[in-house]
C-alpha cells in the first residue's frame, strides 16, 4: 500500500480541558486508522480507538527510535528535542529492557510507599503555607509544581534550590513553539548541570538515583551519556506531568462538587478517584509516536513498514466503547483504571506508582486543609498549554 494521503492536520486542539479534540470522536466513528498531515508536510497514521491502540502498542513490530527515517514528529521543536534524546524512552528491544531494569529498584511499590509519610508532611505544609497567603494565589506554581518537583529532587538527588533552573529548561524542551536552537541550548545546559551532579556522586555517594547511575557508569553498565540521558528523562517526567494532573484534577473536582462530595464523604475511595482524574485530564496529549517496522494490520487498515503512526492514548481515554459518557467525571467509574494515561506496552511510564501516590496524598489533603477552595477565575478565561507536549494550565488562580 502506498503511503497515506494527508487529510486532517495533526496535532488537534482541545476545546475543553476535560474532553478530547472533537475530531477524535469523528475519526473513531468513521476512520479509526486515518491519514493525517504533519507540520513538515509528511503524513502519518492516527489511531483513535482504544482496542487498536492497545493492540499496536504491544506489537514487537514498532519502533520508538526517533533517528529512524520517516519517524513522525509534532513540530520542529519536538523533532529537535527527540533527536537529542537518547534515553531509554527512545530505545527498542533488549537495550530498552536492560536500561529500564536498571532503574526499576527505585520505583517499586515498596520503595514508593516508604516515601508516603514524607510526601504527606510536605503536602500539608505547602497547603498551610498557601492558605496563609492573601488570595488569589496561583495554585499551579505555588503548590502543584512544588510537590512533584520536591519529591523528584529528593529521589534523584538534585538540589531543590535549583528547581527554577531545571523547570525553565524543561519547559523549553517540551514546548512546541521553541526554536530548534533554543531546544538544543536548553538540553545542553540541563545535561551539563546533571553531569556535574553525576561527577559529584562518584566521589560523594548518597542514597539517590544519581549515585545509582554513577555506580553503573563506573561499573561499565552505562556510558556517561546514557546515564545523563536517563537522569534528564526522570527529572522532566518527575515533575511536569504530575503537576498538571494535580492542577487539572483539582479544577475538575471544583467544577463537579457532587463528585468531590463522593470522595470527602467516603462513598468513593481516593484510589479510584485519581484513576478517573488521570483518565479525564489525559495530560500526555502528545500521544505515542512510533514507526512501523513491518506491515501492521490494525483497525481494518494496513500500516506499511516504514510509515510513522500516532497512537492517540488521549483518544483512547475518551473512547465511549470502554468509558461510557467519557466527558462526564465519575469518580466511582468502575473501569477507570483501564485508562492509558501512563501509556501502554513496554514503554509505559516507569514512575506511575510514584505519580499515583502523590496524587492520592494531594487529593486527600487539599480539601481537608482548604475546604473552601475555589477558582478565582472562570475556566474559559484560563490559559491552557496547547503549545506543550503536556497539557495543563499556565496558571490557576484560586481563593477560599
Amino acid at each position: 500500500m502506498a503511503s497515506p494521503v494527508p487529510t486532517p492536520d495533526f496535532p488537534m486542539r482541545r476545546t475543553c480541558p476535560f474532553s478530547a479534540p472533537t475530531e477524535y470522536r469523528e475519526l473513531r466513528d468513521t476512520q479509526p486508522v486515518a491519514p493525517v498531515s504533519l507540520w513538515d508536510g509528511r503524513s502519518a497514521w492516527l489511531l483513535t480507538r482504544y482496542d487498536d491502540i492497545r493492540s499496536i502498542l504491544r506489537s514487537s513490530s514498532i519502533s520508538s527510535q526517533t533517528r529512524r527515517p520517516n519517524f513522525p514528529f509534532l513540530s520542529a521543536s519536538d523533532q529537535a528535542a527527540k533527536l537529542q534524546d537518547e534515553s531509554l524512552q527512545r530505545m527498542d528491544g533488549p537495550e530498552h529492557s536492560r536500561r529500564r531494569r536498571l532503574l526499576i529498584p527505585f520505583f517499586t511499590v515498596h520503595r514508593i510507599e516508604a516515601l508516603r509519610p514524607t510526601v504527606t508532611k510536605l503536602v500539608r505544609e505547602l497547603l498551610e503555607n498557601l492558605v496563609a497567603k492573601t488570595p488569589p494565589v496561583d495554585f499551579f506554581t505555588e503548590f502543584s509544581l512544588v510537590v512533584p518537583s520536591t519529591v523528584a529532587c529528593e529521589l534523584l538527588g538534585v538540589p531543590y534550590q535549583d528547581h527554577e533552573f531545571f523547570q525553565e529548561k524543561s519547559a523549553v524542551r517540551i514546548s512546541r513553539t521553541a526554536t530548534p536552537t533554543e531546544i538544543t541550548a536548553a538540553t545542553d545546559r540541563l545535561l551539563d548541570y546533571l553531569g556535574g551532579l553525576l561527577d559529584a556522586r562518584t566521589v560523594d555517594p548518597r542514597d539517590d538515583v544519581m549515585t545509582f547511575l554513577a555506580d553503573h557508569v563506573t561499573n561499565g553498565d552505562l556510558t556517561r551519556e546514557d546515564a545523563l540521558m536517563d537522569a534528564n528523562l526522570l527529572l522532566l517526567g518527575g515533575h511536569e506531568t504530575t503537576a498538571n494532573v494535580i492542577t487539572l484534577g483539582t479544577m475538575a473536582l471544583l467544577e463537579n462538587p457532587d463528585q468531590l462530595a463522593r470522595i470527602t464523604s467516603g462513598e468513593v475511595t481516593v484510589t479510584n478517584a485519581i484513576e478517573e482524574l488521570l483518565r479525564i485530564t489525559s495530560v500526555t496529549h502528545s500521544n505515542a509516536m512510533r514507526l512501523a517496522l513491518e506491515d501492521i494490520e490494525v483497525g481494518g487498515r494496513t500500516i506499511p513498514a516504514g510509515d510513522g503512526f500516532i497512537a492517540a492514548v488521549s483518544a483512547a481515554n475518551w473512547d465511549e466503547s470502554i468509558f461510557p459518557n467519557p466527558e462526564v467525571l465519575d469518580v466511582g467509574r468502575p473501569e477507570a483504571r483501564q485508562h492509558m494515561a501512563f501509556g501502554y506496552g513496554v514503554h509505559q511510564c516507569l514512575g506511575q506508582a510514584l505519580a499515583r501516590m502523590e496524587l492520592e496524598v494531594v487529593i486527600e489533603a487539599v480539601f481537608d486543609v482548604i475546604p473552601g477552595l475555589r477558582s478565582a477565575q472562570p475556566i474559559e478565561q484560563l490559559r491552557f498549554k496547547d503549545d506543550s507536549a503536556f497539557y495543563g494550565v499556565h496558571e490557576f488562580p484560586v481563593t477560599w
